[in-house]
């Protein structure tokens, strides 16, 4: 279990209230120093802790979220399953503007994401991109009045966008802005960033790389797809995560991993998965990782061989049985943030219900001083216990078989 850390920065309106927070990515010791990471990967970590790791619900769902990119993710259509509505895209200064960047951006645009410009300095080069773009930020570090109005001067265009200013250190440099007309502010004089963290799972991350290199089948059914996620817990809880934290699932409880890929498509686990496995840093736990498979295979063959109405939700909760474990928080806290459906919630936290008995009949298996629990009808303790051992052998394979193509020991 290890832990992920976000920077964020606020930016305030001309009645210096919260409107919008930067991201910005920090490490251990809550800064840049010795990352030792690309761009694109620093970008892919921001987005990765925000929404699968820490949860930007922690942020206020009002606020909106300024998130730097590059011009390789920019181009990649990764960042495409962000919310539109909750997120705004800083074009950063460094990027070359080309037709191409020009046309993802404004594919982007086109999805309703709202572009802003990072530390602009007007060029003619930039013109397509101003006119695709809601705000620029200005630099206003050091800069007396003259400058700062050279520089919203040199902005052509009837359509002006929205002005940020960012830098602002002193009073008197704040005030000189709102008279400038500037809309947005950032800044110490305002706020300095702070640190947020949260835990990040252990990642397998053999597995997410047989998953990344298998989604790039255009073959590939809804079916194999939930077959591939739902071999790693790991991947499959960063996924619900997700949908939970960008607000996919629209408020929607979601019953089983078959739904939740149904809902988000295949072009978005996709994008999902890439971005996952590109900022991914994280370590794994091989008994984990076979008790939470034992447990969802059992599940599964329990609903396929008497309730087949149920295999579906019965794998889900056999699958995240075991996610205090594996994150070493309390299970109430690892499910508090992802949108299952309450009879799931049931089943794992109190053992309710028919999904709840027969997890609970996994545990009274797997523990020899486990109290005897009440089972659903038709199923015995004989019948179970066979299948508890058939799960433990499946889990095993799918392990050694991700050992052995990659030649790595898990």
């Amino acid at each position: 279990m290890t832990d992920a850390f976000l920077g964020v920065q606020p930016i305030f309106d001309r009645e210096r209230q919260v409107v919008a927070y930067e991201l910005l990515f920090r490490n251990a010791d809550g800064g840049l120093a010795g990352s030792g990471l690309d761009g694109d990967t620093a970008s892919s970590q921001v987005i990765v802790n925000a929404f699968a790791d820490i949860g930007v619900e922690r942020l206020g769902r009002d606020k909106k979220l300024f998130i730097n990119l590059t011009e390789g993710l920019l181009s990649s259509g990764l960042i495409e399953m962000l919310p539109p509505k909750r997120v705004v895209l800083e074009i950063l200064e460094t990027v070359k503007v080309t037709p191409e960047l020009v046309a993802a951006v404004k594919e982007l645009v086109g999805a309703g994401f709202e572009m802003a410009l990072d530390d602009f300095v007007y060029g003619a080069d930039w013109d397509p991109l101003i006119a695709l773009s809601g705000i620029i930020k200005l630099d206003v570090l050091g800069d007396d009045e003259e400058v700062i109005r050279a520089k919203i001067e040199a902005i052509p265009g009837v359509r002006r966008p929205r002005l940020l200013a960012e830098k602002v250190e002193t009073n008197i440099q704040f005030v000189q802005c709102l008279n400038m007309g500037f809309d947005l502010f950032q800044g110490y004089y305002l706020a300095r960033p702070r640190v947020i963290s949260g835990k990040r799972p252990p990642e397998n991350r053999l597995q997410a790389l047989k998953v990344l290199a298998r989604l790039q089948d255009d073959d590939i059914s809804l079916q194999e797809v939930e077959l591939l996620i739902s071999q790693d817990v790991t991947l499959s809880y960063r996924l619900l995560r997700f949908l939970g934290s960008a607000a996919v699932s629209q408020g929607r409880p979601i019953h089983n991993l078959m739904q939740a890929i149904s809902l988000v498509g295949l072009r978005t686990i996709r994008q999902w998965a890439a971005l996952i496995v590109l900022g991914s840093i994280g370590s794994e736990s091989q008994y984990s990782f076979t008790r939470s498979l034992t447990f969802a295979r059992f599940c599964q063959m329990v609903g396929e061989r008497h309730l087949p109405k149920l295999k579906d939700a019965l794998f889900t909760v056999g699958l995240f049985a075991n996610l205090d474990e594996i994150l070493g928080v309390p299970l109430a806290e690892a499910l508090e943030h992802l949108p299952l459906d309450a009879s799931l919630k049931e089943a794992l936290l109190r053992h309710a219900g028919t999904l709840g008995q027969v997890l609970a009949g996994a545990a009274q298996i797997e523990s020899v001083d486990q109290v005897s629990v009440d089972l659903p009808a038709g199923l015995d303790s004989r019948d179970l216990s066979s299948y508890f051992l058939e799960a433990f052998a499946w889990a095993q394979e799918i392990q050694a078989e991700l050992a052995g193509s990659s030649g790595v020991r898990l």
